[in-house]
């Protein structure tokens, strides 16, 4: 089947892109493994200090590899070979079992990442546990749905990499750049808050640090008015803004392809797993510590809001495109996942912070405990967020049953009139 005319260019364009991205994550990987390994072979260092040099080269090397068929499949479309994706049961059922796989990688992730042989086991440790869970979802979110062929899919893949990602990642340093800028500001007119931080950042550069001051600093600080509001403001308000609006970026690409509702809601998924990824993989690349249990079970529910999120985005621009009367649909369903992407972040800094804030002693059981509250909050959204993937999922294959139906449907005979004419 030969391309649509309207998306010739877009093939050249995958394939610009998943060539440089393959290159240049190669030439990264490169770059972190040789460190990783002169790290390894000074003995006056510790081997865990190499661990995320080399953990972040296992995540350079696996984002090359996922540009690959990106490139492969824009060869064959620009070709006139173009491979349709068929939605089937089986690959739900491999992803489950590779979940049952994941639970007892999670028991083995602290013996493991604590062993002498940490700097070889656990790159690829890594690289599984944070790939099984995306794959689930990806695979719960599409199933009975067609995302299209798969240049459209892989496409999508290798723009979410290389390019909607480092472009969020520079809009959010711009962001963080103008609030440095301004609290530096508000910083310098406050001579104590001013030595205030001077002690904490002595304390924290010093490797004879006493936590329970650190602990005690940091707890000052967060008393300050206007500190806990800032930083709720910019996690739970501007970054949820930029990222559910550049995230499902690739979905963009395909404008003309007239998508239907649900290849929208499949590519802002593929979109949301890419962003996913990398985030798990940078936050796990610190494991080795003995911590890298916690922050696996806390990337989990994480990659599930992005994938979400990122489904409704682009379940709403293809429907939107499809139907100018949709638009509204689209605003209402980027404000929820604003939302839900602001409820998670916010109930996240909230029980980060919560060990550090010295309470009043009259202060309400509610506000007393808010750290959990806030962890709770964090499990009602993970389920809300899997009744949200079911749901859409189930009302998506119903209307692909309908339309299919009516497709099926052969034309009706017309009726003879009562007079008895003959039909033409």
């Amino acid at each position: 089947m030969q391309p649509a005319a309207g998306a010739r260019w877009r093939p050249w364009v995958i394939l610009i892109i998943s060539a440089v991205g393959i290159l240049t994550a190669l030439g990264f990987s490169l770059l972190l493994m040789f460190a990783g390994g002169i790290n390894l072979l000074d003995e006056t260092l510790p081997a865990s200090n190499s661990l995320p040099i080399i953990n972040l080269g296992w995540a350079s090397t696996l984002v090359a590899v996922l540009c690959i068929p990106g490139l492969v499949f824009s060869i064959l479309e620009l070709r006139g070979k173009t491979l349709v994706e068929k939605p089937g049961q089986r690959n739900l059922i491999f992803a489950s079992l590779a979940f049952l796989v994941w639970i007892g990688l999670v028991f083995l992730f602290k013996p493991l990442e604590t062993s002498r042989i940490a700097w070889l086991v656990l790159p690829p440790l890594v690289i599984l546990t944070t790939v099984i869970p995306l794959w689930w979802y990806l695979e719960a979110g599409r199933r009975g749905l067609s995302g299209g062929t798969h240049a459209r899919t892989w496409g999508v893949v290798s723009f979410s990499l290389v390019v909607s990602l480092p472009l969020i990642l520079l809009l959010e340093l711009f962001v963080l750049i103008l609030i440095l800028s301004a609290a530096g500001i508000y910083i310098g007119a406050q001579p104590e808050l001013t030595t205030q931080l001077e002690q904490f950042a002595q304390q924290l550069s010093d490797f004879n640090y006493n936590p329970e001051m650190v602990q005690g600093l940091l707890g000052d600080l967060l008393q300050k008015p206007g500190v806990i509001a800032i930083t709720l403001a910019v996690a739970a308000g501007i970054i949820p803004l930029l990222e559910e609006l550049f995230k499902p970026l690739a979905v963009w690409l395909l404008a003309g392809e007239r998508l239907t509702p649900a290849q929208g809601f499949v590519a802002g998924m593929w979109s949301g797993a890419c962003f996913a990824l990398y985030e798990n993989l940078t936050a796990l690349s610190a494991a080795g510590n003995g911590d890298g249990t916690t922050i696996l079970l806390a990337r989990v529910g994480t990659g599930l809001l992005h994938m979400v999120t990122a489904g409704l985005v682009g379940w709403g621009l293809a429907s939107a495109w499809g139907n100018i009367k949709n638009l509204g649909r689209l605003v209402i369903v980027y404000l929820l996942a604003v939302f839900l992407h602001g409820a998670w972040n916010a109930a996240g800094v909230i029980a980060g912070i919560a060990p550090f804030l010295s309470l009043p002693a009259n202060a309400s059981t509610l506000f007393a405990g808010m750290g959990q509250t806030a962890a709770i909050t964090l499990f009602v959204l993970i389920g809300l967020n899997l009744v949200l993937l079911f749901v859409i999922n189930f009302r998506l294959r119903k209307e692909a049953a309908g339309e299919a139906s009516l497709e099926l449907t052969p034309p009706q005979a017309p009726v003879p009139s009562q007079a008895g004419e003959d039909l033409p």
